[in-house]
């Protein structure tokens, strides 16, 4: 029986049973469309976690109190330390090294922050000068502190959008006193509308001087230390001289944490591939019961179409041609649900990617095929067995039937 009148017959047989038909590839549509959408959003979110990471700064060196296990790139708490980073690391880091481009020591807390009868909670961030040469942010209106009023510790501050519009609304905030506490600071500058950053409110942050913050809180001790290296070639040189000289100053301890910015993106990075991979694999058990479905459909189908196939064997047709006919039934179905279910999980993930700009839904490129692929080797090893039952109904017996 020839490819062309064999390709006829098979699909007048699924036109005939449109609505099952359509049901039949229902599993199969979903099975596609679940594997390609949840790789998508995991792609996604991989994407998304990387780019946030990235619009921090290049070249980040991240150092915390206290050695972390080997296994985990995590400092512990830093009140688990007997190691006590202070302003005098810094400065010590700032003359010696000659790879690093810029170096901060870090103090974080909270505050009551109030204008007149406005009061609002927010985080309160000290640097120094150099922190916006380390992470990226906009100042939309003002400026950023000096290096001498980091030195003697004036009491100024750069606000986000969030705590400026609850305390002054549409008013210009530069140049006014806003309370931090129990303390007066004068606002000198304004970040812009900047949202969260790897899960931290910058927009519910206000910046003070390393010093004033170390007044605020009433303490001597850094709860960390950022810096940038030179170039992304001379990290592993400026993690090499930040480690000499802290552990130097410790006596000899490494009673610290260095962290670089690709190290975590590294980790992350795994985990989060790792995360699609298994989102992958669980969607693609849909895909196994769709053929399942498939091979149930074309059970019945053999069974509804003995007669039909006792007149084609008694009028010449031979077994390979029987196993061929009701193995393209199979491969049809299952090709067609394929291509409804990538069509349907495309238009949904490139739909949601034009709505929300920061989450890039579109499925990569390499997971359509094999979701393809899978679909129609679904359709074939799931179309052989019904197949081969039709082509063992012998012609008499078949005929006996009708």
């Amino acid at each position: 029986m020839k490819l062309r009148e064999t390709t006829r017959i098979s699909l007048s047989a699924l036109l005939a049973n449109r609505s099952r038909t359509a049901l039949t590839m229902l599993g199969l549509i979903i099975g596609v469309a679940a594997v390609i959408m949840l790789v998508s959003i995991g792609n996604g979110v991989r994407k998304f976690v990387m780019n946030e990471f990235e619009s921090l700064g290049s070249n980040l060196i991240i150092i915390q109190p206290g050695k972390s296990d080997r296994r985990s790139h995590f400092a512990p708490p830093i009140a688990l330390s007997n190691n006590r980073m202070t302003l005098e690391d810094i400065r010590a880091i700032e003359r010696r090294s000659i790879n690093i481009n810029a170096v901060s020591g870090v103090v974080i807390g909270n505050a009551v922050i109030s204008h007149l009868d406005a009061a609002h909670n927010a985080m309160v961030f000290g640097a120094n000068e150099q922190f916006l040469k380390i992470i990226t942010l906009d100042i939309k209106y003002g400026g950023y502190f000096s290096r001498e009023e980091d030195d003697f510790g004036r009491r100024v501050a750069v606000i986000g959008k969030k705590v400026a519009d609850s305390l002054f609304g549409d008013d210009y905030a530069v140049g006014r006193v806003i309370g931090v506490n129990e303390h007066r600071y004068r606002v000198i500058g304004i970040l812009g509308a900047t949202g969260h950053k790897v899960g931290l409110d910058v927009d519910n942050l206000i910046l003070v001087p390393t010093r004033a913050a170390l007044r605020l809180f009433n303490t001597d001790r850094l709860f960390g230390i950022r810096a940038t290296a030179r170039t992304r070639s001379s990290v592993d040189d400026a993690v090499a001289e930040i480690s000499d000289i802290l552990r130097e100053r410790n006596n000899g301890e490494d009673d610290f944490t260095v962290i670089t910015q690709g190290a975590l993106m590294a980790s992350i990075e795994n985990i989060l591939s790792m995360l699609t991979y298994v989102l992958g694999g669980i969607a693609a058990i849909s895909m196994l019961v769709g053929g399942i479905g498939i091979m149930n459909i074309m059970f019945v189908t053999v069974t509804e179409r003995i007669a039909e196939i006792g007149l084609r064997r008694a009028v010449g047709a031979t077994k390979r041609d029987i196993v061929g006919q009701f193995l393209l039934e199979a491969v049809m179905l299952s090709v067609l649900g394929g291509c409804v279910g990538v069509g349907l999980a495309s238009g949904v993930g490139w739909g949601v990617s034009s709505f929300f700009k920061r989450f890039d839904l579109t499925p990569p490129w390499w997971i359509i095929a094999p979701a393809f692929g899978t679909s129609l080797l679904i359709g074939v090893i799931f179309g052989v067995l019904p197949a081969i039952r039709a082509a063992r109904i012998e012609p008499l017996e078949a005929l006996r039937h009708e």
